[in-house]
């Protein structure tokens, strides 16, 4: 199913591919602005789905006591819990400031990307590796609803490419430039909000926020295709946010229950932003640096390590790198 542009809930989607075959660049560009692009290999023809066994809803990042939260969220465990929620709305005006600044001036990007994968099923003896580097582009949509940005990959040509759908071999994900969409202004009555404390982070002290979003009214969703089963997941997660500048230092998100109709039973992204400085301009952004997605499809888990440099602005009319930082 190809995401429109128009349609608010098709912001994120996890998408599955056959042994040997081929996604269109099209369905692999537009408006992944989640990283839930998943490219999953049928071991030995098949890929295993777990059974719902329970349909118990699980507690949240955000209704969870501190004790549930330290074992849910290994970071937090030098957090210094909040008293109260009195700093939460200030924080979250200050930080969807920010991000909303952060989408407004955008500009098009383009850095190497190199990416690992790790993937273990219990049809196969030791895991699947994979290990390859990329140009990784990050596009403004013009018209496109705010939070939208096109990320995908492409070859030392400047071709799309999906990595090694061919051999089917890894699962591979996509859509971290944009994961702090959840706290742009729009969108934040599509979740709660909880002032879980302070930590330090990066080498700095931080606010922490946790973050569930409301299923009934959720748009930036993940549209979980595998295998010909599909599903939509919704995120929780934790940010770690600069008390100065209210940038977001690190996000974490989790999937909030499994997703069982296209096996997605979990997943968590990490992501690790820092600042890139563009000559050009005098251009100034918020970009990963590093991510770890971990996650269970099926019997099937995986890790996968992205790491990102050389960030330089990107002209899409020649398709050419126009400067480095």
């Amino acid at each position: 199913m190809q995401q429109r542009p128009s349609d608010a809930k098709s912001a994120g989607r996890l998408s599955g591919l056959e042994s040997g075959s081929k996604l269109p660049h099209s369905k692999a560009a537009v408006g992944l602005t989640l990283a839930v692009l998943v490219l999953v290999a049928h071991v030995d023809g098949r890929l295993v789905i777990a059974s719902d066994e329970s349909r118990t809803v699980p507690k949240t990042f955000v209704d969870m006591t501190p004790a549930e939260l330290a074992k849910a969220v290994p970071e937090l465990k030098h957090l210094e819990p909040a008293e109260s929620q009195n700093l939460l709305p200030q924080i979250l005006k200050r930080v969807g400031a920010t991000v909303a600044a952060f989408f407004d001036n955008f500009v098009n990007t383009a850095c190497s990307e190199h990416v690992t994968s790790t993937v273990y099923t219990p049809v196969r003896v030791g895991p699947l590796l994979y290990n390859n580097k990329y140009n990784y582009l990050a596009l403004a949509q013009p018209g496109a609803a705010k939070g939208r940005l096109q990320e995908f990959r492409t070859d030392t040509r400047g071709k799309p490419v999906q990595p090694d759908a061919e051999s089917g071999v890894v699962i591979v994900t996509v859509g971290f430039v944009a994961m702090s969409v959840h706290f742009h202004p729009d969108y934040e009555t599509d979740s709660r909000f909880r002032y879980l404390g302070r930590e330090p982070m990066e080498k700095q002290d931080s606010y922490v926020v946790a973050f569930a979003q409301r299923p009934a009214v959720a748009r930036q969703v993940a549209h979980a295709q595998v295998g010909g089963r599909s599903g939509i997941a919704f995120w929780q997660g934790v940010a770690w946010i600069d008390p100065v500048s209210f940038r977001i230092l690190r996000l974490r998100t989790d999937t909030e229950r499994p997703e069982v109709n296209a096996g997605l039973l979990k997943e968590t992204t990490q992501v690790v932003y820092s600042e890139v400085r563009f000559r050009q301009g005098g251009k100034t952004l918020w970009l990963p640096r590093e991510v770890t997605v971990t996650g269970q499809l099926g019997r099937n888990s995986f890790q996968n390590q992205h790491r990102y440099s050389d960030y330089r602005l990107f002209n899409v009319e020649v398709g050419q790198k126009q400067d480095h930082p």
